[in-house]
């Protein structure tokens, strides 16, 4: 069996595990300097493509806006009425909101573990962020946002839940030395995503090529680059 990711922009994606479609990040719609966002064409091409259809969960890490459009989101639910969205700021009557240090939610078959975690930067540490372990029959991926690099929260969570088979995270903890050892000490993913990655025509500051020569020094995993709209990658979910 194989699990699918989906690039949507930035850290926004479409996973798809056994029965269950779930986005995180997937909608936003501000342009930020030296990243990429859902442009009208690109909302238009979500709405038809097949690895976003009928979702079943709409999960935001935190709302900054290059993480997550109310207006999008809101034209997701409509399209969509069985979506439930989850995130940490009450946007919608239907959500389901984040606001315990953890909260669990269980459905047939799946457990999603939501963490709240520090957001990369001091500037930025009133954020609401939260991170999810969602495992399936002991396949476990792990999405923690735009966690702070290397956070002794994140460190203390992998230390009692254990590794996990899939990550998806930001290219700086790859592209910093400090970032790739904690990834190799206390995350230990079989299967490595690295995203919020510019398009081609938005690497202002060159991240692509950085994450491109830093990947190459992460041994013993596989390590992927979402680069590219609508860019799929899959991994085996089964021994």
């Amino acid at each position: 069996m194989m699990t699918q990711v989906t690039l949507s922009a930035n850290a926004g994606i479409a996973l798809q595990l056994d029965s269950l479609r779930l986005w995180a990040d997937a909608l936003h719609r501000r342009k930020v300097p030296g990243f990429s966002a859902v442009t009208p064409a690109l909302w238009e091409a979500i709405t038809t493509h097949p690895d976003f259809a009928a979702p079943d969960i709409l999960f935001y890490t935190h709302c900054h806006p290059d993480h997550f459009s109310r207006t999008l989101t809101r034209l997701a639910l409509e399209r969509w009425p069985k979506a439930k969205p989850i995130l940490p700021e009450t946007f919608f009557p239907e959500q389901l909101l984040l606001s315990g240090r953890r909260e669990r939610l269980k459905l047939p078959d799946y457990t999603l573990d939501f963490l709240h975690l520090p957001h990369e930067g001091p500037q930025y540490a009133h954020v609401a962020h939260y991170g999810l372990l969602l495992e399936h029959q002991g396949f476990r991926v792990l999405i923690p946002g735009d966690c702070a690099l290397c956070a002794p929260e994140l460190a203390a969570f992998l230390a009692e839940s254990g590794p996990v088979d899939l990550a998806l995270l930001d290219f700086p903890w790859i592209t910093l030395k400090r970032g790739r050892e904690f990834v190799q000490k206390h995350i230990r993913p079989k299967t490595l995503l690295v995203y919020h990655l510019p398009f081609a025509g938005d690497d202002l500051y060159n991240y692509r090529k950085a994450a491109a020569k830093a990947a190459a020094q992460l041994d013993g995993m596989d390590v992927r680059l979402l680069m590219d709209p609508f860019q799929r990658e899959q991994v085996c979910n089964t021994p």
